[in-house]
């Protein structure tokens, strides 16, 4: 748990989106919420011994492997770990600008080798246009000209922009819901309280519910990329999930044990527990790589912050 406010707010303020519409799609004023959930160091020194996860798998200019499960598989998902520009005051610095373009090159990447067809970004809700969820979606795979200068200015602008954005318009590559909104609005009303009012009294709550959103988020992803492939939008089971960098400890911790954790359920029925489930992911035989970009693999203050070490 974080021991003031001050810390609270500089990761709220690192992984916070903020609204921009995509053609036929709605990216409503996304939270990339912070977990506190309390990540063990050792976590990512092993990391790479369940899976033998190459660090090549991507180039290295532009992001590290930390986790590989199931590798083999025909299914895959790629989680990629990211960050924001402020969300309190909508600005972006130097490092949130190379983490977005690092993050654009790790999905162009994926998108071109390894044949990765849709892109699932935290805190996106989606809204389609009559027909669209049987429509085919071709993905385009060439290099779309993009230059790094070019990228970071884009990524720079005043108005919203980021990688998911950039990768969806320039390679026509559909994006996917895992978001539960109920969950989303509740655990933003209270960062709103935590942040505007200074009441660190939420902050349990906050955890709480960080730990189950991340759960939901998980288990949407198997039936969301299911319903693509069966609606003809995509051809094969292989995606991309982008979610902030303070819920990957979690998320490799379950797919390390290979079934969910037992919580209290927080949201709308207060003491009930869950109990343990399968993981879906690994119940319909997906694999999973977790990838984290150069800048942030490399930014010692922020892992610590979230509270997350890779060696």
């Amino acid at each position: 748990m974080f021991s003031n406010l001050r810390n609270f707010c500089i990761l709220v303020s690192r992984n916070l989106c903020i609204p921009m519409v995509f053609p036929a799609l709605l990216l409503a004023s996304v939270i990339t919420l912070t977990s506190t959930t309390e990540c063990i160091a050792d976590s990512f020194s092993e990391a790479t011994a369940e899976g033998t996860a190459p660090r090549h798998l991507v180039p290295s200019e532009y992001g590290q492997v930390i986790y590989r499960k199931n590798a083999e598989s025909p299914k895959q998902l790629y989680i990629i770990g990211q960050s924001h520009r402020s969300a309190i005051t909508g600005q972006n610095s130097e490092d949130i600008i190379k983490v977005q373009a690092e993050i654009f090159r790790i999905g162009e990447w994926l998108i071109q080798e390894q044949n990765v067809g849709m892109l699932l970004p935290e805190g996106f809700f989606k809204k389609l246009t009559p027909g669209e969820d049987s429509a085919p979606a071709e993905v385009v795979r060439e290099n779309v000209g993009l230059d790094n200068q070019t990228l970071e200015t884009r990524l720079g602008e005043a108005r919203f922009v980021n990688a998911d954005m950039l990768l969806n318009a320039n390679y026509n590559i559909p994006l996917g819901q895992v978001e539960n909104e109920e969950l989303y609005r509740t655990i933003r009303g209270l960062l709103q309280k935590a942040t505007r009012k200074g009441d660190l009294s939420v902050l349990p709550r906050i955890h709480g519910l960080q730990g189950e959103r991340t759960i939901v988020m998980l288990q949407n992803i198997p039936d969301t990329v299911e319903e693509a492939v069966a609606n003809g939008r995509i051809s094969q089971h292989r995606a991309i999930f982008t979610i902030g960098l303070n819920h990957v400890g979690e998320i490799i911790d379950i797919l390390k044990k290979g079934r969910l954790p037992s919580r209290e359920h927080t949201d709308l029925s207060a003491g009930e527990m869950m109990g343990e489930a399968g993981l879906k992911l690994l119940e319909q035989g997906y694999g999973v790589t977790v990838i984290i970009p150069k800048t942030l693999a490399e930014n010692e203050d922020f892992l610590r912050l979230a509270r997350l070490e890779i060696n």
